[in-house]
């Protein structure tokens, strides 16, 4: 069998469990703890027949959380604003910075960083009351973070000031590195909080969320990205890649050269055959769109996980994987249980 998983979208949470994404949800354990009872609870409810959610959940001593994708950590830590709602992740309030600004940026020293001491604080109750700390956190990508800090300037600063952009993408991956590593420190288990498939299939990577790679071309991931992507997995060893983007074989021969890349996920409407020929020895995680899984019969979801399996497989038919991730309240239940199915048949 493969593996397979789904992930839902804060909305989905607020109509089926009732839970709240305002600001306590990250910044309180035990609001987020009894949270996760219940979402795993409602989960077994929903799809217990398919191994998914638990009958009894206990609590887990959670840092962020495995059931939703919501980067923002790193982008608060350096200034910017987030703004939290019921039923959505939290949303980061770009900077704005241009490129001037953008040259008195600098990593925060985590251990002065209110930002972080608020993180801090969290980890030290966990530590104290249960003895350990799994940490769900987004890794959020060098590119993604940049973005969140200058918005679309971004891609005319490359061009126009090349130093003070490399001065900042600097910046962000020796953030990076402070984070992981102090996450690393609690956990080999650490990107459930990109994508939960992960913990399924690759626990122990850093994976990176190169989400906002999908706007560039190869050439301008290699000339400006690829060196960061190197240095973070020659720094955390066994490293993976999310791209969500739905043309991830534009930029794979470039992905292709970043070091000990054993998991990388592969964005619905991507040519995964492309991809798998360019990384044919790493764990693939095909992505079934949740925008299609609302609309496609279960013929066609039958059809659609069939085709991914077959061009995304590697040799020996082991490293792939099969999610849907995002999936809001709109989704009826049985299109997610045909995918379900779709998965467990192969």
């Amino acid at each position: 069998m493969i593996k397979y998983d789904i992930t839902f979208h804060p909305s989905w949470w607020h109509q089926n469990a009732g839970i709240d994404f305002s600001q306590p949800f990250f910044d309180d354990p035990e609001y987020r703890m009894e949270c996760d009872v219940k979402m795993r609870r409602t989960l077994y409810d929903h799809f217990g027949d398919f191994g998914i959610g638990e009958k009894d959940p206990q609590k887990r001593p959670l840092l962020g959380t495995d059931l939703l994708a919501a980067g923002y950590l790193h982008s608060q830590l350096m200034g910017c604003d987030i703004v939290y709602q019921p039923d959505n992740s939290p949303q980061v309030v770009c900077r704005k910075l241009d490129e001037e600004a953008i040259l008195d940026v600098k990593a925060p020293d985590l251990d002065q960083s209110p930002v972080w001491q608020a993180t801090q604080k969290q980890i030290d109750y966990l530590l104290e009351k249960y003895g350990r700390v799994e940490t769900y956190v987004n890794l959020m990508g060098v590119q993604n973070i940049a973005m969140d800090l200058m918005g679309q300037e971004l891609f005319m600063a490359y061009y126009e000031d090349e130093d003070a952009v490399r001065g900042l993408l600097d910046e962000i991956t020796k953030l990076s590195i402070d984070v992981g590593k102090r996450f690393r420190a609690l956990s080999d288990d650490i990107s459930g909080g990109v994508t939960a498939i992960v913990r399924q299939t690759v626990p122990g990577c850093y994976l990176t969320s190169n989400c906002s790679v999908e706007m560039v071309s190869q050439a301008q991931y290699e000339e400006f990205l690829l060196a960061y992507d190197q240095k973070l997995a020659e720094t955390f060893g066994n490293y993976g890649i999310h791209h969500c983007g739905q043309s991830m074989e534009h930029v794979v021969e470039a992905y292709a050269k970043v070091p000990n890349l054993t998991f990388a996920e592969v964005g619905a409407g991507s040519d995964i055959a492309a991809v798998r020929r360019a990384l044919p020895e790493t764990h693939l995680n095909a992505r079934v769109s949740p925008a299609r899984l609302q609309t496609m019969s279960a013929e066609e979801t039958t059809a659609e996980v069939r085709r991914l399996y077959e061009e995304g497989k590697d040799a020996a038919g082991e490293k792939l994987s099969i999610s849907c991730v995002g999936i809001d309240k709109n989704v009826p239940d049985e299109n997610i249980r045909a995918f379900l199915s779709a998965c467990a048949a192969i």
